[in-house]
């Protein structure tokens, strides 16, 4: 998930691997052609390295002092020249800054990511670029995008939620985004291991803080929009434009694949100047589309036409909301080049990223235990209407979830409603509460259970005790998903990030049970 942080010290690290250590470049043929106005210095300095932690200064940095919403890298200008920064980037002309040039321009976080990019030999442009934005489905149409390009030879490294991919390594991601100076010199691996195109997941917060402000993207993908992080964006409206910002960015000669059946599409299209591409799962008027005919807990089979032809595809995904984001992803491979042959085989193989409907129980097992990344109102609603009609009769299904602290409260009762709506058995719990009150929040949440729902709810704050509660209790038939982590191997709570996973806490319940329960 996505937020609002500076640089931690495992993603510097990452950033020192990422350029060999002989890279450097002329000041001001780094800045030439920007709007920065430099002051002191002599004119053959060399940049060796770009940072925006004053920790990590040393002979030869440019220091990047961005304000944040945490800490200010302001304050820190004279611990990085005293460690040996040349330069200094700032929004304004600091004394500290005496013994080093100094940079000035209006936006830090724009101008610190074309750098980046700059330093790092614009990797954007020597990659087919394809930016995957939406609240829901980012990563599984980034999941299902990696594999069908690299099928077709057409090696792709990605940048998501769950994983990175350089096309040599990889590893596990941070954010959904990294910031703009990690973007770039990833890029630059990918390109130097060869890949030929990358998908990268960017979220609204990426947009708004201009971390892909350096890119160049060919391709724009909008999956959908609903209610989340309005603790962030001010309301709808500036969420819709942070995610319109992609489409603008792309060229005349880029492609911007659009998911027709969400309303908020005609924003993007308005945004861009490049071609369009229409999918639809709703029998809407587009360039592509997708009909279910028939789904099970494993797979859905659906029909899929487009500019390539026509062809029916056993997708190895549960929920037909998946087929809208392996229709994208189809739209995707299409217009870099794949044939129809190639979009039928690469999808009928194609698997879900960890921690999306991942199930825990084995097939046989007198009852299904699922975990889904789901934490959005939307999200949720979306995993247990495919789940909803796959519960056996004299089945139940019992929904284990939570809201995250210091994140958008608006969507707490509206998770509630929807997990009544369609659970048999509903438990509220802790999903990172953060510095907030665990209790309170769970309160908050519980405020939108509706009222004859109030006796099939139940609020246990110890998440480790909910989900045990959840399959102690459950019965043969019964199908328990356990929502809002996902992927997640920790739990927030106050600063500390602790050691929690779902799928190890599930299995854990369930070799608590005795042997009847589970043979």
């Amino acid at each position: 998930m996505d937020q609002p942080v500076s640089c931690t010290h495992r993603e510097f690290s990452v950033v020192l691997r990422q350029l060999p250590d002989d890279i450097s470049m002329n000041l001001d043929t780094l800045i030439d052609g920007l709007h920065i106005r430099r002051s002191g210095g002599a004119h053959d300095l060399t940049v060796q390295h770009i940072i925006e932690d004053s920790r990590h200064a040393r002979p030869g940095c440019l220091f990047v002092a961005r304000p944040g919403l945490v800490h200010d890298g302001r304050t820190h200008i004279a611990d990085a020249v005293a460690a040996g920064a040349v330069a200094v980037l700032s929004d304004r002309k600091e004394a500290a800054a005496e013994h080093a040039v100094m940079l000035v321009c209006d936006d830090v976080p724009r101008t610190a990511a074309l750098l980046a990019e700059r330093f790092s030999g614009n990797p954007s442009a020597a990659l087919k670029l394809i930016g995957v934005t939406g609240t829901n489905g980012k990563t599984t149409t980034s999941h299902i995008i990696h594999p069908l390009l690299n099928a077709a030879e057409r090696r792709c490294g990605m940048i998501g939620t769950v994983q990175i991919d350089d096309g040599h390594t990889v590893e596990d991601a941070a954010l959904t985004t990294p910031p703009a100076l990690t973007l770039s010199p990833l890029l630059r691996r990918m390109v130097d291991y060869g890949c030929a195109t990358c998908v990268m997941e960017t979220s609204s917060h990426a947009l708004a803080q201009q971390r892909t402000a350096g890119m160049r993207f060919d391709i724009g993908v909008f999956t959908n929009i609903s209610g989340d992080h309005l603790d962030y964006h001010a309301n709808m409206d500036e969420y819709i434009a942070a995610k319109a910002m992609l489409f603008a960015a792309l060229p005349h000669d880029g492609y911007a694949v659009v998911n027709r059946d969400d309303s908020a599409s005609e924003a993007m299209m308005r945004a861009t100047t490049a071609e369009v591409v229409t999918c639809s799962m709703l029998g809407r008027d587009a360039a592509c589309v997708a009909e279910v005919k028939h789904e099970t807990i494993t797979h859905v089979e659906a029909h899929f036409a487009g500019p390539w032809g026509a062809f029916d595809v056993q997708l190895p995904l549960c929920g037909r909301h998946n087929v809208i984001n392996a229709l994208q992803a189809a739209a995707v491979g299409y217009v870099l080049g794949l044939d129809e042959t190639q979009l039928q085989a690469t999808l009928s193989s194609c698997t879900a990223p960890p921690g999306r409907l991942e199930p825990v129980t084995k097939p046989g097992d007198p009852f299904s235990v699922y975990v889904d990344y789901a934490h959005t109102d939307d999200a949720l609603e979306n995993v247990l209407r495919a789940l909803r009609p796959l519960v056996p009769q004299g089945g139940s299904l019992r929904v284990v979830f939570g809201c995250g602290g210091d994140r958008d409260r608006t969507k707490r009762p509206r998770m509630a409603e929807v997990a009544c709506r369609f659970g048999d058995a509903v438990i509220i719990t802790s999903d990172n509460p953060r510095t907030e009150n665990p209790q309170l929040i769970v309160d908050e949440v519980a405020s939108g259970v509706p009222a004859d729902h109030t006796h099939h709810t139940t609020c246990m704050v110890d998440r480790r005790d909910a989900i045990h509660h959840a399959i102690q209790s459950s019965c043969e038939g019964d199908v328990v998903l356990i929502a809002g982590k996902g992927h997640e191997t920790y739990q927030i709570v106050g600063s500390e990030r602790l050691d929690f996973d779902d799928r190890l806490v599930a299995a854990e319940a369930l070799e608590s049970l005795t042997p009847q329960r589970t043979a």
